[in-house]
């Protein structure tokens, strides 16, 4: 087994090398495509700010049910 992050054989938990939980959720860092751990905020490797995934979902659905709520409110206005 190699540590994702360091890419050290037989790191241990933690790694000997970089301290980190090999076993820790993690994902791609999008500066530099090597695993980072997804409970930090910058990268380990190259130092990029990490984002949340929902960063642009919740402002979309917020906006998604606002418009839901206007449209069936003039519908039920020019119903009557």
């Amino acid at each position: 087994m190699t540590c994702p992050f360091c890419e050290v054989e037989n790191p241990g938990n933690p790694c000997s090398n970089c301290k980190r939980d090999p076993t820790a959720r993690r994902k791609v860092c999008a500066a530099c495509k090597k695993m980072t751990p997804l409970a930090e905020a910058n990268c380990c490797h190259c130092g990029a700010k990490q984002f949340s995934e929902m960063r642009w979902k919740i402002p979309t659905i917020i906006i998604m049910f606002v418009t839901a709520f206007l449209v069936s409110t003039i519908v039920a206005v020019f119903m009557q």
